[in-house]
């Protein structure tokens, strides 16, 4: 689930959101960017077109490229930090990608000089590529090892081992930011951001960190969910408040073009049809751009409840203040809006509803 967030229609939000748009617009404004260089070739077709995508800060920046003779290319700009590079050709192989088709990424940095060498058969992954004068990505390419290693072992103590060795590392607080977006180990990833070098903790990054930690803490199990309002499918402005009145209602952001959220749909379309007139109910926010699509999906998918959304995708001001970064994502309520359960899925949310109310 991309970085982003600031409110225009979302009401009533707490005072932790206007904290956290306020630390970052400030470091936005004072830190400095250095130049870099990237060049290479990429083996292919001459004249092929490629996207190289980066992020500057909370922006992006997207480069257009030819390639020349020998398939060459060379880009240049300033970033603020290490930052990934995404390289990316038009999708004409997966009709379920949005967007563009990623082959490369890789780590640039500030003040460097990179070499790039992208290798032909890209379906090999992202990872089949090099590029020198990156320390950032020697470190990713070490991580994925231990990654892959650990899935197949169900350990992560070389991974935590790692991380303890490489807390002088921008690399790593990636990984804690990683982390913090899955709402994995909140304890020990606030632990291991105090113990980072001051050079760490003047990051944009580690500033977002620190303020996704406190908008996760106000959503963790237990913790009033924030109140909001957004437009619904006929441009009437919807209250959650109004919404939840002496009902357990599950706050539910999704897509039309999320494969997995549609997976869902079958299973909330049994808990509301079970569970409505005991007392349950769901709002839908919709991370989606097209408003045609996103009505089209609720009619095919025969989601008879509340939906809103303000059509900006990832930008949506209410994902975008509680930093929900990937779908399907949710929160069940009680009656009260305090936060009973999070990111249930299938059958998972028939049995908790069952507990609840027969």
């Amino acid at each position: 689930m991309a970085d982003r967030g600031c409110f225009r229609k979302v009401k009533n939000m707490t005072r932790f959101s206007l904290i956290i748009l306020v630390s970052l617009l400030t470091h936005a404004l004072t830190k400095a960017q250095e130049p870099f260089t990237l060049k290479g070739t990429i083996d292919t077709t001459e004249n092929s077109i490629y996207y190289f995508y980066y992020k500057v800060g909370d922006s992006a920046v997207t480069d257009t490229v030819r390639l020349k003779k020998g398939g060459a290319f060379e880009i240049s700009g300033s970033i603020e930090e290490p930052t990934l590079v995404y390289v990316s050709i038009e999708d004409k192989y997966n009709p379920r990608v949005v967007g563009d088709f990623v082959i490369y990424q890789a780590w640039i940095e500030p003040g460097e000089e990179h070499v790039f060498r992208g290798f032909r058969k890209w379906q090999k992954g992202v990872h089949n590529c090099e590029i020198s004068n990156s320390k950032n990505d020697v470190l990713a390419r070490e991580w994925l090892a231990l990654y892959n290693k650990a899935n197949e072992d169900k350990e992560n103590h070389d991974q935590l081992r790692f991380i303890s060795d490489h807390l002088d590392s921008y690399f790593v607080l990636t990984v804690l930011y990683g982390k913090l977006r899955r709402n994995e180990d909140l304890s020990l990833v606030r632990d291991l951001l105090s113990r980072m070098p001051a050079h760490l903790q003047s990051t944009f990054r580690y500033k977002q960190c620190q303020d996704m930690l406190v908008v996760k803490e106000n959503l963790s199990i237990g913790s009033t969910f924030p109140n909001f309002e957004q437009a619904d499918t006929s441009s009437n402005m919807q209250r959650l408040s109004d919404i939840r009145k002496n009902k357990f209602i599950l706050v539910d952001f999704w897509a039309s073009w999320c494969g997995p959220c549609r997976a869902e749909s079958p299973y909330l379309v049994k808990a509301y049809s079970q569970y409505h007139e005991k007392g349950f109910d769901i709002i839908g926010v919709s991370l989606d751009k097209d408003r045609d699509e996103w009505i089209q999906a609720i009619h095919d998918d025969k989601q008879v409840w509340h939906h809103v959304s303000d059509l900006k995708g990832f930008d949506n001001e209410v994902a975008k203040s509680l930093y929900i970064r990937s779908i399907p994502s949710n929160f069940l309520l009680d009656p009260t809006g305090k936060i009973i359960a999070r990111d249930i899925r299938g059958e998972e949310l028939m049995r908790l509803l069952g507990e609840i109310l027969n």
